[in-house]
């Protein structure tokens, strides 16, 4: 229920969501200058959500910073987080295709063929395909690519129950053994805070590493000024991770 609930409220909150809101009410509105006024709202509100510079500031407050690989400790654990980084859509029995957060798993082999972490937990299965037996899922094509680039299988865990980051902590709790050893969480950049609230509830001694960077350290051009999808999209994912961070404050998960 929580995890239906919170997928409709992301919806509509979200920039796209809110805007398909907006431009319904504008049908609705007979006044002349209401509608007007609606629609200069509805442009400044979408340049606002598309402009890379605004994007890229908003983006930097949230996203932890890149670490250098060599630098990090060393872990038993790894805990990489699902969500994204495998395509379950067109991946097959046969085949194999990435998502849009595939570094999260890229850099949990690097971390893994570094020495940096010993085991690899991959966490969380799927709210919508849970009990379709004929469904790819993204964790066990995940194991796929983790063994394609070198993981001994034997140091694979899977956590298949999770359907969001409040249970990807909870269940990878009880998976792991040691709770006085610190694990590394695995994440994105831009998710990283709010997977480590989670854990840390959960009584788990972790630190964490950023993932699938967004934001950009280059100078300002005249171009950055221009909308973009990209951008849009960007904002679709901060504003979804600002909605987590308060709904999971609200239900006390971090």
């Amino acid at each position: 229920m929580f995890f239906i609930f919170s997928k409709t409220i992301s919806f509509i909150v979200k920039p796209l969501g809110f805007l398909f809101l907006m431009i319904l009410l504008q049908l609705y509105i007979k006044n002349h200058t209401k509608r007007k006024r609606l629609t200069v709202f509805i442009l400044v509100y979408l340049y606002i959500f598309s402009c890379p510079v605004i994007t890229n500031v908003f983006m930097s407050n949230l996203e932890v910073p890149n670490l250098d690989i060599t630098k990090v400790n060393n872990y038993q654990i790894g805990v990489v987080l699902s969500g994204g980084f495998v395509n379950e859509s067109k991946s097959t029995n046969q085949n194999l295709y990435l998502g849009n957060q595939a570094d999260r798993i890229w850099q949990a082999a690097e971390l893994y063929k570094l020495g940096k972490i010993k085991q690899i937990l991959i966490t969380g299965g799927d709210g919508f395909n849970k009990k379709d037996a004929e469904y790819i899922y993204e964790n066990d094509k995940g194991k796929d690519f983790l063994i394609k680039c070198g993981v001994s299988p034997e140091d694979i865990i899977q956590e298949k129950e999770s359907v969001n980051t409040y249970e990807n902590a909870l269940f990878s709790s009880k998976i792991i053994k040691n709770k006085t050893e610190k694990v590394l969480v695995i994440t994105s950049g831009f998710h990283l805070k709010r997977a480590l609230a989670c854990f840390r509830k959960q009584n788990i001694i972790c630190d964490g590493y950023p993932t699938s960077p967004i934001s950009k350290n280059s100078k300002v051009k005249w171009i950055d000024f221009f909308p973009t999808l990209n951008s849009f999209h960007d904002m679709d994912f901060l504003v979804n991770e600002y909605i987590g961070i308060l709904v999971y404050k609200i239900f006390g998960y971090i």
